[in-house]
């Protein structure tokens, strides 16, 4: 059995270091955070989508 908890905290820690000042962003890590650790994948799968949307509407990134 792998354990797949190293490449979520990779992406939560990379999530984070982006996050830094916007309340928005910052939002979304606390719910993907809280989602985690109820065990609702489906739920963490949603907030990395609207991080994703978030990013590209309000930092101007590319998706």
């Amino acid at each position: 059995m792998t354990d797949t908890n190293t490449d979520t905290d990779l992406n939560s820690n990379a999530n984070s270091a982006q996050s830094d000042g916007c309340w928005g962003c910052q939002e979304l890590d606390r719910t993907e955070a809280a989602a985690r650790a109820e065990r609702d994948a489906s739920k963490v799968s949603d907030c990395r989508v609207l991080r994703t949307r978030h990013r590209v509407a309000e930092h101007g990134e590319r998706s």
